[in-house]
């Protein structure tokens, strides 16, 4: 059966971004992140140069997009976040430190819930209504942590190609999904060593226009 999107549209489209800089070298590396300044560097291009620049972009094309922001990220980057704010853009939540979700246990997610939501609304004055776990991890016990703290929706899981409904104890907490195909990490990130090489930007703009053309149908 077609998905009935509102107001007889045929689809809808999300630009999100994620603003981690360093937030998640810190928390995985700690050790490493004490010495390795090339990798620190690598992370602060984010806030130095892609935030304005994506920006300037949204402005020119007159869009608004969604940002998913650590807390971490807020407090060491504010300027950059405030900005954003400022340009009207969506700012969700994204963990404090891009922590590993799954290796924490339920009291330790909660916890760390209440701490970047203080960040949000203490330093940007933001109630976000919408989450994006830290590497699109999420535990079984996520949705009704997000539905207590007042959360819409969640969008991190892959388990259809439109929005639907994750149950909890608390009642259902919509889901805006996501998919690997879609995201620039595989495509652009490099790991040192590993067997994935940067993609051709041609190519993946004809893959991501072929999959919007296909999903649209």
């Amino acid at each position: 059966m077609r998905y009935q999107w509102p107001e007889g549209k045929q689809s809808a489209v999300v630009l999100s971004f994620d603003f981690d800089a360093e937030s998640g070298f810190y928390f995985r590396e700690p050790a490493k992140a004490k010495r390795s300044l090339a990798d620190l560097e690598e992370r602060r291009f984010g806030p130095r140069v892609g935030v304005d620049r994506v920006l300037r972009l949204m402005d020119r094309l007159k869009l608004r997009a969604s940002f998913y922001i650590p807390g971490w990220t807020v407090e060491h980057h504010l300027p950059q976040s405030k900005r954003i704010r400022d340009a009207g853009h969506e700012i969700g939540a994204h963990g404090n430190m891009h922590e590993a979700v799954g290796l924490l246990d339920a009291t330790q997610e909660e916890a760390i819930m209440g701490q970047q939501l203080a960040v949000l609304q203490d330093h940007l004055g933001v109630k976000p209504t919408g989450y994006r776990s830290p590497s699109w991890d999420v535990n079984i016990w996520t949705p009704g942590i997000l539905k207590r703290h007042g959360f819409l929706y969640d969008t991190s899981l892959m388990g259809n190609d439109v929005p639907y409904e994750l149950p909890s104890e608390v009642g259902p907490l919509v889901e805006v999904p996501v998919q690997w195909m879609l995201d620039d990490a595989p495509l652009f990130r490099h790991v040192y060593g590993a067997t994935n090489a940067i993609a051709d930007p041609g190519r993946v703009l004809q893959m991501w226009s072929k999959e919007f053309a296909a999903m649209h149908a």
